[in-house]
Parts: C-alpha cells; structure tokens; sequence
C-alpha cells in the first residue's frame, strides 16, 4: 500500500536541484515564457457568455494557465484516496473518524464542484429518544407531515385493517434484536432530517414542474448540438439549490455508515421480519431466507443475510419517495430493472437515494438513471467487496447531472459496462464519479452495436463516458449555452481494462472537464475519436497513468494528449514500458501532444522502455486556422516528453535522445510545437 500511494504522489509537483526540468526545457526551446500559452475567453468576443452559471467556477483560471491542469487534476483525485485507501494513518485519526467513507466522497464531489461545504456532516448523529428510539423516531416522520402516529394508514399494504396503529408499530419494532433499534432509530432519525433539506433544495422549483423534471432527458441528449430545448428543465437547473442536497445526503450518508459499523458488529444470528408503514415510505428489516424484494416505496430497507434479489426501483427517490436507502450486509446478490425511466440502485432525482452492498459476488443490471445517478440530487451506490458485475445502458455508473452520482466498489474483479452517458460522467452542474479501489477491473463503454452514434463518426458509438464533463452547446442555435461539468474514473490498484467509443476516457466537450486516473497497473486502453486525454470546445481533460506496462490503442483519430478550439488536455503516465498505437486512422489522425486551434496540449511519459507507433499528425505538432484576436487570446501550443528508457519511434518524427522543435509558421508566431525524448530529468508543474 505504501507504493500506491507514492504513485498518486507522483502527479504531484516534482524538483529536483540535481534534474533538468524538461517541462520548462520545452517552453524555453519554443522562447515562450510559462503564462503566455494560455486561453482567455474575455478577450474572444463570440464565445459562451464568461459569466454562464453553469460553468465549473475554475474553469476559466485552468484554460487561462493550463500549465497547472496536472496538479489541479491530481489534487482532484487525490481528495478522495485518504478515504478509500484503507491504510489512512498517514492522514491522522482526527480526519478519519471525524468523516467515513460516504459522506467523504460526497463531500470531495461537493469540493471538485468548486462548492464550500464547510465541515458539514462530520461526525454527526441524530437526536434520540432514551425510551422506545426507534418508535419514537417513526412517530417524527409521522409528525413532520402533522400526521398523528395512528391517525391514517399511509397507504395500502396487508396491514390496512390495522386499528390500533401505534401498537402495531411497536409489535414490528419489538421483531428487532434489542440491540439493533437504536443504530437503526439514528437511520431513520436522519432520514428524516435529510427529507426536510431536500425539501429545502427544490423550494425555488415549482411544484408543478416536478414529475415533468423527474421524466425529461432532452437537454441531456441534445448536448452537443441543441437539436432540442427544455425550457423548464433548464430554469429548475438554475433554481436548484445544491448546497441543501448535498449537505442533506452527507449527512444520511455519514449516519447509515456509523449504523452499517454498529449492526455489522453485532452479527446477528435470529430471524426476524418488520415491515413499518409510514407517510415518507415503508421501513423494512429482515435477516432470513433469501428474499425477493419490490422495494420502490421503502423509505429504507435493510436486509442482513442471504442471496437476494431486488426487483424495479431500489435505493433510489421518486416523486413519490425523496429519500430512499438500500442496506445489505451479504450474499451474492442480483439488482435487477427491466424499465426505462426508472431510476434505481442508488439514483437520487430531485432527492437523495442511496444504496450499500457490503459482500458478495453480486450483479447489478437496469437501463438507465441508475447505479450512482444524481438528478437534480445525489445518488450513491456503494459496493464493499466482491467480484461484481454492472451492466447498464446511459446515465450510470456515477454520472452528475445538475446533481452528484457516485459509483464506489471496494474490492474485487469487476466489470463496468454501459453505452453511454456513463462511469464517471459529468454534465452541466453536475459530478460523476466511478471509484474502484482494487482489483483486475474491465471498464466497457460499448462499442459493438452502434445504437448511439454522434456527429463525428458512423462507424461508433458516441460514449461520453469514463471521465468525461460535457455542456451544452448552443452559440449555433438558440444560444441557450449550458456550461459542462465533471466526470471522473479514479482506479487505484489492478491490471484494467479501458474500452470505449468517442469523447471518453478523460475527455471534454464545452466547457466541461474530464478526468482518468488509473494509479497502478499494467492496463490497457481503447478509444476512439477525442479519447485519452482527446477534448474540444474550451474543454479540459487530464489522464494520470501512475504506472505499469501499458498498452493503448486510439482507434481513428484525436486523442493521447490532443487538444482542439480552445481547449487544453495533458496526459501522464508515471512508469512502465509502455506501447502506443493509432488504428483504422482517417485524414484526422492527430495526438501524442497535438493542439489544433488555440489550444494546449501536453503527453508526458515518464521512465520505462516505450514504443510510439502513430500514424498522421503526432508526436508535438500544433496548427490553427485561426489568426487575428483568436491568436492573440491564446496560442497554439504541443509539447511531447519522454524522460528515460531506451525508446521506439515507428513514425517520422521523434527519435530516442533528441529534440525536435515544429518549424515556425510565416503568419503567426504563436503556433508551436516542441518534442523532448530525454535520458534524465524531471517535471515541475505549477499549482
């Protein structure tokens, strides 16, 4: 463990007296000084509006200097490894039992969204009843929609019949083992808590507009170029308030952990079913057989042993229901739903849904708005161990929209697999994050059956997925630009598997930012088309490759630290003997550190034996068709670095032990172009 975490300290800043820094090396070949190859929209009349309150409030600042992009997009990543790694003494005890694992990640999310959450939901825990908590908790959610415990049956379940309603609560919670009503009362406590600050949250939204919000995709699919308008999705985007929804499921978050740390350590052994209607959502418990669950209205179910299966809608809101949270302690589970439009498996809409698998091999399958989707909300899905399968269509596996989504698995060897829209996808107001801890993990944005092709090619899918931050552009149409968010895929350990289509692993499409961090490993990778740190359109990427002998592939064109219009993408890989190669390429063909258009670029490989077999325009090339203000707003930059190892170059340019500088350009001097293969040396990047 200590060696991973000196890998994710390598992205970080490095000097030494005794190395040449060959990222300034570079700039001092081309005579360009570190801040002049930068972006400044303000000076560019015809771009986006600067003050879009969709755009990521760092945005401008990292295309402006794109040389901190690299430490800016470790310090991203790195927030969230002191809580996952689960060797944290290096970070102290202080933080580590001040905040757990779920409310970390929702609150680093909050963080990389560039919002203040202060230290909500640190150490937290509800108010409790001494005297009967658990009933006393269920007569607070009762209360709170002044419905007097006893005084109307919510809904219909078999005990409709029931007269004396407030008994019969207490007969089901005295089903419980003694010692586990009052972790479970905290749980419902904060359930309760966290209904009340969604209900702040969407406050601005009209109530009508709510089931309209809750079905409505069109902003999301007409992203790239505006073919279709949802005016009251986007005023409720704007009306929106995050700060109470994230601040509200930070704190169900950090409550269900400490409750999941108490009922876990009584390992409960008898048999038990309750089953507690109240006006927010049924609370089931059940340690048994192996179940059969339809839980679409459960406020909260927790269910302590077995195989089970869970049918439709599970640990996710509704218009209907909120607030939801799945808890299941074991077993080789199945999540399965059949539907579209359902959200489910830890997906809040215009809520919070959460849900938290702790062992087994388990499989989780839906169509879409699932596994870590966040809404107009913050939807969680958090697998502890097990060999685990995800399979899904669009909008999954940790993708934001106006919202938080998070995907987590703990340990074992997974696999990913969707189309689009997915495992770490982030759009307008939005973070999706997809975090794997350990294991040999297959990430699969499928390419196969083309059933989402975009504008760029016919021959594949459009992803926007494994690190990917999108908007909506719309400066061509009816000029309602949405500003894109962020996505991010953070691996930390196990030889992977990276598969995808176009505008994937760590890639950016107006104004939005995508990040892949794969720590250790020998991985592989295949991308298509703006892949592999590829990005377009004022757009930020950044691939952080800690290691390992890695092979590459970027099918067709644009990608492997390729920058176009603006934008500014680096790519980084830390060690290993690695080989890169361009396939089925087309007259587009560019990457390596390529820049077209005003833009930045940098592919850096550091150490190991490496082997570049690119076709077209690689290896440190830079051009533009743009003169006039777009040059003076920000040059043309390309630099490609390779620092140690004996190095193979199957292409035109580049050579082991040698620098090659892009002759200049008659019309402008700022479009330029440096390649550096060097024996020694290190990189020093600004933060």
């Amino acid at each position: 463990m200590k060696r991973l975490l000196v890998l994710l300290a390598l992205f970080l800043p490095v000097s030494s007296h005794a190395q040449t820094d060959v990222l300034r090396m570079a700039l001092d070949t081309m005579g360009v000084s570190p801040d002049s190859v930068g972006f400044r929209p303000s000076l560019i009349s015809n771009l986006a509006n600067p003050s879009d309150p969709f755009r990521l409030p760092y945005m401008d600042d990292l295309l402006a200097e794109p040389l901190k992009l690299a430490s800016f997009s470790t310090t991203m990543v790195n927030r969230y490894a002191p809580y996952v790694l689960p060797d944290s003494s290096h970070m102290g005890g202080y933080r580590r039992t001040q905040i757990r694992l779920p409310a970390a990640l929702i609150q680093m999310s909050a963080k990389n969204l560039g919002l203040d959450m202060g230290k909500y939901g640190w150490d937290y825990s509800p108010r409790l009843s001494d005297r009967e908590p658990l009933v006393e908790a269920v007569r607070e959610i009762y209360l709170a929609r002044n419905q007097p415990l006893g005084s109307v049956t919510p809904y219909d379940l078999p005990t409709f019949s029931w007269s004396n309603f407030e008994g019969r609560i207490r007969d089901q919670v005295g089903k419980l083992p003694p010692a586990a009503r009052k972790p479970v009362a905290r749980i419902v406590a904060v359930l309760n808590e966290a209904i009340a600050l969604r209900d702040d949250a969407i406050r601005n939204i009209p109530r009508e507009d709510l089931e309209h919000i809750y079905f409505s995709t069109t902003l999301e699919e007409s992203q790239c170029d505006a073919h279709t308008f949802d005016k009251t999705v986007y005023d409720a985007a704007l009306a929106f308030d995050r700060n109470y929804m994230i601040f509200g499921a930070m704190k169900l978050a950090q409550v269900v952990q400490k409750a999941i740390d108490t009922l876990r350590a009584l390992g409960l052994e008898q048999s038990f079913r309750a089953d507690i209607p109240t006006p927010a959502g049924r609370i089931l418990l059940s340690n048994g057989d192996d179940d059969v669950h339809y839980p679409q209205d459960c406020l909260l179910l927790i269910d302590f042993s077995g195989d089970d299966t869970y049918l439709g809608s599970v640990g996710s809101s509704s218009p209907s229901l909120p607030v939801s949270v799945c808890i299941d302690f074991g077993g080789d589970d199945r999540y399965r739903n059949d539907h579209e439009r359902l959200y489910t498996q830890g997906a809040g809409i215009l809520g919070i849904g959460m849900l938290f698998d702790l062992d087994g091999d388990d499989t989780y399958e839906s169509v879409e708005f699932s596994q870590g989707c966040g809404r107009f909300g913050v939807g969680l899905l958090l697998d502890y161990d097990g060999d685990d399968v995800y399979t899904s269509r669009s909008f999954s596996q940790g993708a934001g929209l106006y919202g938080i989504g998070i995907l987590h698995d703990g340990a074992g060897n997974d696999l990913y697999r969707s189309v689009y829209y997915g495992q770490g996808y982030g759009f307008s107001l939005g973070l999706g994050l997809l975090s794997d801890r350990e294991g040999n993990d297959r990430y699969i944005a499928d390419d196969t059956e083309l059933n989402h092709v975009g504008d760029e090619t016919p021959k594949h899918n459009e992803s926007d997925a494994q690190g990917f931050g999108g908007g909506r552009r719309a400066d061509h149409t009816d000029g309602y630009n949405m500003s894109g968010g962020l996505g991010i895929l953070s691996d930390l350990d196990g030889n992977d598997e990276y598969f995808a289509g176009v505008f994937a692993q760590a890639s950016g499409y107006w104004y939005g930012y995508g990040i892949l961090h794969d720590a250790r490993g020998d991985d592989r990778y295949r991308g298509v088309f703006f892949n592999l740190a590829g990005t377009a359109h004022f757009s930020l990427a950044a691939l952080l490759e800690g290691g390992g002998n890695d092979v590459t592939d970027l099918v067709m064109t644009c990608g492997l630290g390729m920058a176009h219009d603006g934008s500014a993408s680096v790519y980084l890989d830390a060690g290993g003997d690695d080989t890169y190669t361009m396939t089925d390429a087309d007259s587009r063909s560019c990457g390596l550190g390529a820049s077209l258009n005003s833009s930045f670029s940098l592919f850096a490989n550091i150490g190991g034996n490496d082997t570049y077999k690119p076709v077209g325009t690689c290896v440190a090339y830079a051009t533009s068709r743009r003169r006039g203000a777009w040059s003076v707003g920000m040059p043309t930059t390309a630099i490609f670095i390779d620092i140690g190892g004996e190095d193979t170059y199957e292409y035109k340019q580049g050579r082991n032990n040698s620098v090659w500088l892009q002759p200049p350009d008659p019309e402008t001097t700022n479009i330029r172009a440096v390649g550096i293969d060097i024996s020694r040396g290190g990189i020093t990047f600004p933060r």
